[in-house]
């Protein structure tokens, strides 16, 4: 193993859960949860957030991990071991809690192997080194994250307005969207929706709202044999060149070549 690389102990993906089992749970070792789809709320000492697609929250050991889901929500659950001396080291990391990741295409490959080990292969010394790496390949992506991106002051996801309307574009991202129309809808102008959304999540309503059309159209061109037309129909978008365009843009491939290389 190498040096300050987690040892994972358990690793479980949940599809489409509408609740948690518990809505309080104390872990005995480190856990971290990796929102694949759909939102859930937490609350880890004082510090209280919501996650999406793109976040991972990190849980310490002996802590209360409170947690309530908003949209059904697809997550893989991980728990590990830091080695000796290592929590230490990443206090700057785990004070934040939730560390978002903007590699959208090199998230999306984990956690498709991650479900394809899970699908494919028994509780085994194999299926827990291949688990084992995409564990190392993630924690790489979250240590970077935390050493570049300044700490977030967890007061300002207790923005629960701003919270109704993150909501709002996650249930009507399907649908035609003008920003000046959800400003309108909650009372804002346009101005002030971007400027406060912005300090609550760190990106626009329409940057939040394409990363939303984009995980979804990941997930459609994995699970589906569906055209570019059909899933744009599905993701808010008018037509597949459109999409094929922002889909490029974001992760840096076209729609046709992340289904090539990712699907199993």
């Amino acid at each position: 193993m190498p040096a300050g690389l987690p040892e994972i102990v358990y690793h479980m993906y949940w599809l489409k859960k509408n609740k948690f089992l518990l809505e309080k749970d104390i872990y005995v070792t480190w856990v971290l949860f990796a929102v694949e789809e759909g939102t859930f709320e937490y609350q880890i000492g004082e510090n209280y957030g919501v996650a999406e697609f793109g976040d991972v929250v990190v849980c310490p050991p002996q802590i209360a991990f409170h947690r309530n889901v908003l949209t059904p929500l697809s997550f893989h659950s991980i728990t590990f071991l830091l080695p000796e001396g290592e929590p230490l080291k990443l206090q700057p990391l785990l004070a934040q809690r939730k560390i978002r990741l903007p590699q959208i295409r090199r998230l999306s490959e984990n956690y498709s192997c991650l479900r394809q080990a899970d699908q494919q292969m028994s509780y085994s010394s194999d299926n827990q080194k291949l688990k084992q790496h995409y564990l190392a390949d993630l924690w790489l992506m979250i240590a970077q994250q935390a050493l570049e991106s300044p700490e977030v002051d967890p007061l300002l996801e207790k923005d629960e307005f701003i919270r109704d309307v993150a909501l709002y574009l996650n249930n009507h991202a399907h649908e035609s969207i003008e920003i000046r129309d959800v400003a309108q809808r909650f009372g804002m102008t346009p101005v002030q929706l971007i400027r406060r959304f912005k300090n609550a999540y760190g990106v626009n309503p329409l940057q939040y709202l394409t990363s939303i059309r984009v995980k979804q159209a990941c997930r459609l061109l994995l699970i589906t044999e569906w055209t570019l037309d059909v899933i744009a129909g599905r993701c808010g978008y008018e037509n597949g060149f459109y999409l094929s365009r922002v889909f490029r843009k974001a992760m840096g491939v076209s729609p046709s070549e992340f289904r090539k290389q990712y699907r199993y």
